[in-house]
């Protein structure tokens, strides 16, 4: 994998802040955070680079949606930090998976992984029947019914 240090330049904290921002609802704290952009991103710019950076505390909330469950958010500032960790991150490790690994990969996801095995399918289907191919993966490998019921409408 080599020894590559992180990239901690201004240019890649505001590419960081521009992915961390994406698809984001507007709260209060990001409206402030947008307001002070530039002061901010300089200074976490500073603070990475002076090695003077120290994480903030989470606030904590609870949801109830089907079930009571407690979430701890990040200060805005910390979330570009994840960002730009998870892109570094990303870089190095994307290119050691296997190609058959579609889980939170870019150009990947659940429907190209339904593509791809339906690609495997149809190939076994020259062989087997469609329905006996279908039967046979689902038995064995699926106990959920509507993955039962998604496989044989390919």
């Amino acid at each position: 994998m080599g020894n590559v240090s992180i990239d901690l330049s201004l240019k890649n904290i505001w590419q960081s802040w521009f992915d961390f921002r994406k698809g984001k609802r507007a709260t209060k704290e990001l409206h402030i955070f947008q307001y002070y952009l530039e002061k901010n991103l300089f200074e976490l710019f500073q603070n990475l680079n002076n090695g003077l950076y120290r994480h903030g505390k989470y606030e904590k909330f609870i949801v109830c949606d089907n079930k009571r469950r407690e979430i701890s958010v990040a200060e805005i500032r910390d979330r570009v930090v994840h960002r730009l960790i998870y892109n570094y991150l990303e870089e190095i490790y994307d290119k050691t998976f296997i190609y058959d690994a579609w889980s939170c990969r870019k150009g990947k996801g659940l429907l190209g992984a339904i593509e791809r095995i339906s690609g495997f399918l149809k190939a076994c289907s020259h062989t087997h029947t469609h329905t006996h191919t279908h039967g046979a993966i689902s038995k064995r490998k699926a106990q959920n019914s509507k993955l039962v019921d998604l496989e044989m409408r390919y």
